[in-house]
């Protein structure tokens, strides 16, 4: 019984490291998305007066930046999650 509980608790523990993983690497995504947009703004590559360049530019932003987003709260919702059923485990040992 014991074996078995700690054995879930070790589970579990992998389970919040890999969620905190994912979020730190959908982090590292936006932020680096964010400066590759940056860039080209700032040093005159892109052009502003383009309507279609900054439509497609916009749409492909709202897209990315939107699945991020919701990939960053998902991987919250998990890591909030997963320290109470350690310490519901933590509990019945």
């Amino acid at each position: 019984m014991v074996i078995e509980m700690e054995s879930k608790k070790t589970l579990l523990e992998l389970y919040f490291h890999k969620y905190l993983l994912y979020k730190n690497t959908t982090i590292i995504f936006l932020f680096t998305y964010l400066v590759a947009i940056l860039i080209p703004f700032l040093t005159g590559q892109l052009n502003l007066r383009s309507f279609n360049d900054m439509i497609l530019l916009l749409i492909i932003s709202s897209v990315f930046i939107t699945f991020l987003t919701i990939f960053i709260m998902e991987f919250n919702y998990h890591l909030k999650k997963i320290p109470i059923e350690i310490m519901k485990n933590a509990d019945k040992i």
